[in-house]
């Protein structure tokens, strides 16, 4: 295995350093707190390399409970403040990307640009649209506690196989030790350290198991293939595999056969692989049942305002709008038409259109 030296120098650089406050500060420019720090771009610059260098770039965290999408999951985020912390977590993930990017597996997604869910799906309807004949029975998998499971020595040892800078690794080191246990959900370098803990996984279920489809989306896993007993033997050594990392899979996994697309209800055998928003059977893909219905409920909402001649709200047009683009990628045309055929979209995009117009008049004024 090759390892990258000399990133050390490139971490600390002021030039480094200057782009990874103005991408720090993007999406966050209208705070005053921001504006005084990218107005005097070069002093800080030179500040946070001389904190980078003296290792006194960390603050302690604000800590906020939120729940997640439509799931309701209760998450805890650690939120780091935006200088120096957000501002040295960039100027470390700007030198180390390219090295975790040569390694990864091309249908790991959530934690890379450009690979987001779009791109999983593409991943499962490759073997459920595609190659059919392969697309039989499915594994779905989970790691428990993600993010607050990942083992410190383990992620450092990891990292130690890739890096032979010690300078540079004692700056990550200190990002990683700066929160307990496992690494903090809030972080600009999480996503991008528990990318990288999980390639030798990617790695282990490709080649050593010679899985045929096989789709991570962040921690959650899917395998599909054609032979129940191989999958079988897959899931095992996978669980035994992420036990080794010092992680454990979550007691809801499964293995089934997967739905094919049959008129008759008798012959419908099996069921959907419900992964990333959708549903996916042998030949077709659905909105997932959550989503759907609260789709339906917002279109029944709008119907009604629109019945009675009442204005809908910004923000009911925008995410109905948003969720609507599921449509696009999915087989589900009898609940278009029944729940957005019959709300009249126009009227929305002008809604939105309007704010949006209010907004830039109230910015630049």
């Amino acid at each position: 295995m090759k390892r990258f030296g000399f990133l050390y120098e490139q971490i600390v650089s002021v030039e480094n350093c200057k782009a990874a406050i103005i991408n720090a500060s993007a999406k966050k420019r209208r705070r005053k707190s921001v504006q005084d720090i990218t107005s005097n771009l070069d002093y800080y610059a030179s500040d946070l390399s001389k904190r980078l260098i003296a290792l006194d770039f960390l603050t302690p965290y604000r800590t906020r409970m939120i729940r997640d999408g439509l799931s309701g999951k209760q998450r805890e985020l650690q939120i780091p403040s935006f200088y120096p912390d957000q501002c040295a977590h960039h100027a470390i993930v700007q030198i180390l990307q390219p090295i975790f990017m040569k390694s990864s597996y091309h249908w790991s997604c959530a934690n890379i640009p450009n690979r987001g869910i779009d791109r999983a799906c593409k991943g499962v309807e490759r073997a459920t649209v595609r190659d059919t004949k392969h697309a039989k029975y499915c594994v779905k998998m989970d790691i428990h506690k993600f993010y607050p499971s990942i083992p410190h020595d383990k992620l450092k040892a990891r990292l130690r196989e890739k890096i032979k800078d010690e300078k540079a690794l004692q700056i990550i080191d200190k990002v990683i030790d700066s929160h307990s246990p496992g690494i903090p959900i809030g972080n600009y370098t999480s996503p991008w350290l528990a990318e990288f803990y999980l390639q030798p996984l990617d790695w282990f279920i490709k080649q050593t198991l010679g899985v045929r489809h096989y789709i991570r989306y962040a921690d959650d896993l899917v395998l599909i293939g054609s032979n129940k007993r191989e999958l079988r033997k897959a899931m095992n050594a996978i669980m035994e595999f992420i036990k080794d990392l010092g992680m454990e899979v979550k007691h809801d996994y499964q293995l089934f056969r997967i739905q094919r697309n049959c008129k008759e209800k008798k012959q419908r055998k099996g069921r959907k692989i419900d992964f990333v928003g959708r549903c996916f059977g042998i030949g077709f893909t659905t909105i997932r049942k959550r989503r759907a219905l609260a789709l339906m409920r917002q279109s029944r909402y709008i119907q009604k305002l629109q019945r009675t001649n009442r204005p809908v709200p910004y923000r009911v047009a925008s995410g109905f709008l948003s969720r609507c683009a599921c449509f696009k990628h999915t087989n589900s045309q009898a609940m278009k038409k029944k729940y957005y055929d019959t709300v009249n979209i126009k009227k929305l995009k002008e809604v939105i259109s309007n704010e949006s117009k209010r907004k830039c008049l109230a910015q630049c004024a």
